[in-house]
């Protein structure tokens, strides 16, 4: 195995603040992490031969000597440190072992090398990992095997659903966190569900490091606001599909598209905030209606455009299936009143001017006044759609005259 850097670089090896670090590590007991502390991807199940009373083991690579200080990569954005001396040959770049974590501190984890075995008491801390197995259960819980130790899980921390008996965990061995330890009375209480909820989490920032701008995610529908839909996808990851995203031709409410628990599949769109912000699209995946606009909706014309809706700044009109353009209050004569609502109603035909387009950024941008600054009259759009048509179905006849043309138009 080819070895590589850590992602995150071990202070200098020579420096006050890594030995100072490096020799707490080395001086806290067996299983010492910190409670609450997350598992890495890196992670392998037991091998056969270390029995079934060991700690979970890391296989990891050797990827820095320093003095007696050798720093290993266990998975991504995990490292940690063991000393020289546990290695029977001189540890190199590269090797690989398995190993143990015995505690975190600034960022690295304090290793021991191969599988290890709670035997007593003073090696149980709150915050360790432990191979434990159920060796049965009642109403309350399910008794446990630590090693020659006794243990108990509460039924809250089995991590299983609420309509399943704790009893299915009987004669199974699974990786535990020690939450509370009594020496004197020798009891210990331990936690199945933690660890499976550092588990997903893990697999969450794996499945969030991996999305890419462009990518295709498949999921289900998990909850509709009115400004969007939320879709978990993967390993618990939750993205949202704002309304304007949902479709072309936008609708009344996200729930005229879709509906909770449907399959989707969307587009990336967006990563941000280390992925706690995840924005897809649905019509990404269409064939967009603005590809084709440039040749219908060019700057001057006045074409037919339904109110959508009114905001304060403006109006929306829709002028063809998924394109809406934009009135803004300063192309219209708003006669004293502060917007256009005292003028227009949703759903009422108009006439607009185009004024300019950007098919790539979906913008267009329309006017309710002639280039003068006189109103344009609602049938102006129609009348000039007559004429156009008829223009388009003489053109290239070269007997008919543009006279002959307008009189059709208005119908003589």
């Amino acid at each position: 195995m080819l070895p590589h850097r850590p992602a995150v670089p071990p202070a200098h090896p020579h420096s006050a603040a890594h030995r100072t670090a490096a020799g707490r590590l080395s001086s806290r007991s067996a299983f010492g992490h910190q409670p609450g502390e997350r598992h890495s991807p890196g992670q392998h199940a037991p091998d056969k031969d270390h029995g079934a009373h060991t700690l979970k083991v890391w296989r990891g690579t050797v990827v820095g000597v320093y003095g007696d200080d050798v720093f290993v990569e266990l998975g991504p954005r995990m490292q940690g440190v063991i000393s020289r001396r546990q290695f029977e040959l001189e540890p190199r770049v590269g090797d690989v072992y398995d190993f143990t974590l015995r505690g975190r501190e600034e960022g690295l984890w304090a290793l021991a090398l191969g599988a290890q075995s709670l035997s007593t008491w003073e090696e149980m801390e709150p915050g360790s990992l432990v191979q434990a197995r159920a060796t049965g259960a009642n109403a309350d819980g399910v008794e446990l095997k630590i090693g020659p130790l006794h243990a108990f899980m509460p039924k809250s921390h089995t991590g299983l659903p609420r309509e399943q008996k704790p009893s299915l965990l009987v004669g199974k061995t699974f990786t535990c966190e020690v939450i509370e330890v009594d020496s004197e009375r020798q009891r210990v209480v331990v936690s199945r569900k933690l660890v499976l909820q550092r588990e997903r989490d893990d697999e969450r920032q794996r499945d969030v490091g991996a999305l890419r701008v462009g990518q295709l995610v498949h999921g289900r529908v998990s909850r509709i606001e009115d400004f969007g839909v939320f879709m978990t996808f993967g390993h618990g990851v939750e993205g949202m599909i704002h309304v304007s995203n949902l479709a072309y031709e936008r609708p009344r409410h996200p729930s005229d598209v879709v509906h909770i628990g449907e399959a989707l599949s969307a587009k990336v769109l967006a990563v941000r905030d280390s992925g706690k912000r995840v924005s897809l699209g649905l019509k990404q995946l269409q064939p967009s209606p603005w590809s084709a606009v440039a040749a219908r909706l060019t700057a001057g014309r006045i074409i037919e455009g339904t109110v959508k809706r009114i905001v304060p700044f403006g109006a929306f009109i829709a002028v063809l299936p998924g394109i809406e353009g934009l009135v803004h209050n300063s192309e219209a004569d708003l006669r004293g009143q502060r917007d256009l609502a005292a003028q227009l109603e949703p759903g009422a035909k108009i006439s607009v001017r185009v004024m300019t387009l950007d098919a790539g950024a979906e913008r267009l941008s329309l006017s309710l006044l002639h280039p003068d600054g006189r109103l344009i009259g609602r049938e102006e759009a129609q009348a000039l759609d007559t004429f156009q048509q008829l223009a388009e179905r003489n053109q290239g006849g070269l007997s008919r005259s543009l006279g002959s043309v307008l009189r059709r138009a208005i119908g003589d």
